[in-house]
């Protein structure tokens, strides 16, 4: 839609350029002075999305920030929005309005699903400079992006890391959040590279998948986890953990048989590991989900809905499932305790979650303010940076020493 501009390597210096519209005079002027101050090249533009799409067109260079209202003369920014969906030199929307928190957050959700850029968001009236102080922050992001290098893993590649045994298993805890007793830890899956780098599970899960590898990576973190926690239950520390398996794998008779044996020679209860199954996955064919999930539980393994709330599983089917715990995902905890929006949702997850019979943990929390906001949403377990992050089982051992960990659940019953 519009003409790309061309910068010279000087181009990053420079403040930017903002234009303003809304549809509110003195809203319009509080913000170009705030912005001017900053040193923002700023014009404020007629309040009409056709106006504004007709100057877009005509210009040779959009603006760098779009600051704009949810409300405008002739229409709205969502549909805007729509108008601008899938430009790639559409500028980055900033929303500065009145409306309520929750029509801001939909705007930014609408946005990102137009594959348009956010630089943010306030809501009016606001502290002077707030807005200014926001838009730094984009700018400081656009100039100085974070670099992430992910290497591109070969099959001959992964093949060695699970041949050579070079696959490791990080463990992250999960505590209770009133006794900081230590609940189970979370399997992880990490690779030395050659270069000594450290590789992720979201470096190596995605081409272990797409070579078809990840059933055989699987089942080698389950011996590593299950020989850890054998470990801990001679030293008189009876642990429990969860591995992340998703349901492709699961529904492999192979698979079933191969983590059973995995546990059956560890000498380990399989109601001491709980199997963490995406919620994108819970929305599955509802009777291969039944069937698959149905018999990991007459093997006495527990189950898990990770990330819940990040997709959109029906309730019903969750309720038709033999699930015994959900974790709530780490986007709704993220800033939960300075909004009330989130500190709702995840209140109606998580009593949702107790009216089903099922436990609930949350991912993510990163502050003692987060984790005191999910504590009194109703949420009883934790894990995240602020209790401890994931760590090699080496670390980990010394991690817990001198820890309490809380005492074994209930046992399932038997299968048949």
């Amino acid at each position: 839609m519009f003409a790309p501009f061309d910068e010279d390597a000087s181009s990053a210096a420079r403040p930017g350029r903002a234009w303003v519209l809304v549809g509110n005079a003195g809203h319009a002027g509080q913000l170009k002075a705030e912005l001017a101050a900053e040193g923002w090249e700023v014009e404020v533009v007629p309040g009409s999305v056709q106006v504004l799409l007709l100057r877009l067109y005509c210009e040779a260079a959009p603006p760098d920030v779009l600051v704009c209202s949810l409300g405008l003369e002739d229409g709205d920014a969502f549909q805007l929005m729509r108008l601008l969906a899938g430009d790639a030199h559409a500028p980055a929307l900033f929303f500065s309005s009145h409306q309520p928190r929750a029509m801001l957050h939909s705007a930014q959700a609408m946005a990102r699903a137009c594959g348009l850029q956010v630089a943010g968001w306030v809501q009016q009236p606001t502290a002077k400079g707030e807005a200014a102080l926001a838009l730094r922050a984009h700018r400081q992001a656009v100039m100085y992006p974070a670099r992430t290098e992910v290497p591109e893993l070969t099959v001959r590649q992964l093949q060695a890391l699970i041949e050579q045994e070079r696959l490791q298993t990080w463990l992250q805890p999960q505590l209770r959040i009133d006794s900081r007793e230590v609940v189970r830890v979370e399997a992880l899956m990490r690779a030395e590279a050659a270069d000594g780098t450290v590789l992720g599970d979201a470096q190596l899960v995605p081409a272990l998948r797409r070579h078809r590898l990840l059933e055989a990576a699987l089942l080698a973190q389950a011996r590593q986890t299950c020989a850890f926690l054998a470990r801990c239950l001679k030293a008189g520390l009876a642990l429990c953990a969860s591995i992340n398996v998703p349901l492709h794998v699961l529904a492999k008779p192979g698979f079933c048989a191969g983590l059973q044996q995995v546990v059956r020679d560890s000498g380990i209860d399989p109601s001491g590991i709980t199997i963490e199954m995406a919620e994108s996955d819970a929305a599955s064919d509802l009777g291969t989900l039944i069937e698959t999930v149905s018999r990991y539980r007459l093997l006495g393994f527990r189950l898990c809905i990770d990330g819940f709330g990040s997709a959109h599983s029906s309730l019903l089917q969750l309720s038709q499932l033999p699930f015994s715990e959900i974790k709530i995902d780490r986007s709704l905890v993220a800033g939960i305790d300075g909004d009330a929006s989130r500190q709702a949702l995840v209140a109606c997850c998580a009593g949702l979650a107790h009216s089903l019979g099922l436990r609930v943990s949350v991912e993510g929390v990163e502050s003692e303010a987060a984790l005191q906001a999910v504590w009194a949403a109703g949420c009883a377990q934790a894990q995240g940076p602020l209790l401890a992050p994931p760590m090699p089982m080496k670390a980990l051992r010394q991690w817990l020493r001198g820890r309490r960990v809380a005492p074994p659940r209930e046992a399932l019953p038997a299968a048949g």
